[in-house]
């Protein structure tokens, strides 16, 4: 499906660095593989790539300077040496479990034996995300004193209030949501996104949040820098998960923590990677990203999101095989009903074709699934799309962007039409009455058009329109919204070899902000080509650089077979991946390109 969907976008080469940065950069000890990629991701100083190439632990920011974290510190310490009632509340999917686990592990190793400490984690469908009265309630009958949040609360400022005056509550808010104009009077309010914050970092998630204020608690009890460490695993599953930017600190703290998860004796965490099929020592952020994470999600969507903090937070392995065979199950049942429910929302899109802002909605569809949905969607069209899940009175919306649409943003511009909303500028979520639901959508497509000047959704290039038209696509001009970007143009054959992935792996973890680069070739020898894979959908390729050959595969390409009928040379976009040994099962020390666009290269035939 992605070389399917990719192939019918635009391209657009970055622009070379010129002679003289080169020369800059290389002085820095920056090879001009990695300067031209880092260049392409926004870092444009040679300490701000050498940083992110070394992402060395002690250059993460000191978490004191982070917003009202050190008043934080401070009422924490003071309930854990008094042996106060302390509930973490978090929010139901990967990065609000993570961020919950993570502190409660944290909480459980600094606090008094005796002293009680719960978490709460609402449900999805019952109650939505952040805080609410009826849990509050719950919370001081039980006797909490202190709450810390985790992934939520920056909005809820009745509820704040409710808990501190008429339950006489400590509320502590850690989240990185974009917060109203007016802020919650909790006693904290940690979120890197306050118009106040002078932190170096804005994109840190929930999990990033929490975590730094653990690394202000282990250091003022004097612990040492390793068992703050120790907890980056659950940093980089949550992070990744949230598809947080990696960049900056998330990009140190994420490869810090791939390497921890990689050499993790967690038995929730092990028992999560054998269930999924998953070698230790060997996961990458693709697995986390398409294999862990979801599977933590299942939990919240399907059933309760505590599934996945209980397995998170056990130290017991038979306890840890139970839930993890769990999750896989609820898994299972997801991806299930993520089809199904694909399905119909396609089959609406498909009636709005014109529409710059898709809307989509259904009697009572499943509210754990709709933002899935709403995720690949936007995805397939390259538009922003809200699913709704209709009730009786209310619906329940999921909201997802596209570059150059600020969702959260634009939500803002009609916030009186919603019971309650929250997200970011790529995701959000919301409350509304069925009657509002039209005057919504017509806010949406009014909104875009103001920022757009007029002009409704790009049309589609097929890579099968010759290479002129392929050429014609690459301007240096603005890039529209469905444009994706190619890093560079290789023109030696000696990038042709694992050397350059291997280079190219220095860069990683690969995310958003920070993708997997994209590279073109011209002029390609086509030594053969032929179909593969499941009902021969796939295109396999031997292909020629000078002396060097390399192997192909665009994934569900084989439909484009017949536009290379009597072609001796092809221009390619690809990535570079591993070749695999299939008797092997391993890596060997060969590449192989993985193709999302190609075409007959001018005057070919």
């Amino acid at each position: 499906m992605e070389s399917e969907r990719v192939s019918r976008l635009s391209w657009r080469v970055c622009e070379l660095l010129s002679t003289s940065q080169f020369r800059r950069f290389r002085a820095a000890g920056i090879e001009p593989l990695h300067a031209q990629l880092l260049y392409n991701r926004g870092l444009r100083t040679p300490e701000e790539m050498k940083a992110f190439l070394e992402a060395r632990y002690e250059q993460t920011p000191d978490p004191l300077t982070l917003i009202d974290l050190p008043r934080a510190l401070e009422r924490i310490r003071r309930a854990l040496l008094a042996g106060e009632h302390i509930t973490v509340y978090g929010d139901f999917d990967a990065d609000g479990v993570t961020a919950t686990a993570l502190l409660m592990r944290a909480l459980r190793r600094l606090k008094p034996a005796e002293a009680p400490l719960d978490y709460y984690i609402p449900s999805r469908i019952d109650e939505g995300c952040g805080l609410n009265v009826g849990a509050l309630d719950w919370l001081k009958r039980q006797g909490t004193s202190l709450i810390i949040t985790t992934d939520c609360a920056s909005s809820d400022l009745a509820q704040v209030r409710y808990a501190h005056e008429v339950l006489g509550i400590d509320v502590i808010i850690t989240d990185h949501h974009r917060p109203p104009d007016e802020l919650p009077a909790a006693y904290a309010l940690v979120n890197p996104w306050r118009p106040d914050s002078t932190y170096p970092e804005r994109v840190l998630c929930g999990v990033g949040v929490a975590f730094k204020l653990v690394q202000a608690l282990y250091r003022s009890f004097g612990l040492p820098r390793e068992e703050e460490m120790a907890l980056l695993d659950l940093v980089a599953i949550g992070t990744i998960a949230d598809v947080a930017e990696l960049l900056g600190e998330n990009h140190t703290l994420v490869r810090l923590g791939l390497e921890r998860l990689n050499q993790t004796r967690s038995p929730g965490l092990l028992a999560l990677m054998k269930s999924a099929g998953l070698q230790p020592g060997q996961v990458r952020e693709r697995d986390v990203a398409f294999v862990l994470g979801p599977r933590l999600n299942a939990a919240g969507r399907m059933e309760d999101a505590r599934l996945a903090c209980e397995l998170l937070m056990t130290d017991d392995p038979a306890e840890a095989q139970t839930y993890a065979a769990h999750l896989e199950h609820l898994n299972h049942l997801r991806q299930a009903q993520t089809e199904e429910l694909m399905n119909l929302a396609r089959e609406e899109a498909a009636r709005r074709p014109d529409d710059a802002v898709v809307l989509v909605s259904g009697d009572n569809w499943p509210e754990g699934i709709i933002g899935l949905v709403a995720s690949k969607l936007a995805e397939e069209i390259r538009r922003p799309v809200l699913v709704l899940s209709r009730g009786k009175d209310f619906s329940r919306g999921s909201a997802r962007s596209r570059e150059g649409f600020n969702m959260i943003a634009a939500l803002r511009g009609c916030a009186h039409l919603f019971e309650r909303y929250g997200g970011h500028a790529q995701a959000a979520g919301f409350t509304i009455a069925n009657h509002s639901v039209e005057a919504l959508h017509q806010h949406l497509l009014n909104w875009h058009d103001s920022q757009s000047n007029g002009s409704g959704p790009e049309s589609a290039l097929m890579p099968s329109e010759t290479s002129a038209s392929l050429a014609a696509q690459e301007s240096t001009s603005q890039p529209p919204a469905n444009t994706l970007m190619v890093d560079l143009v290789l023109r030696r054959p000696e990038y042709f070899q694992y050397q350059t992935y291997s280079r190219i792996r220095q860069l990683a973890p690969f995310g958003a902000a920070n993708p997997e680069p994209v590279f073109k070739a011209e002029k390609m020898r086509l030594l053969n080509y032929w179909s593969s894979g499941p009902a021969g959908r796939n295109l396999r390729l031997r292909l020629g650089i000078g002396k060097v050959q390399v192997m192909g595969t665009f994934v569900r390409g084989a439909a484009y077979m017949s536009t290379l009928s009597g072609a001796s040379h092809v221009d390619v976009i690809f990535r570079i991946e591993p070749a695999w040994s299939p008797q092997e099962g391993e890596s060997t020390r060969e590449i192989t390109l993985k193709i999302l666009a190609i075409a007959p290269s001018p005057s070919s035939a």
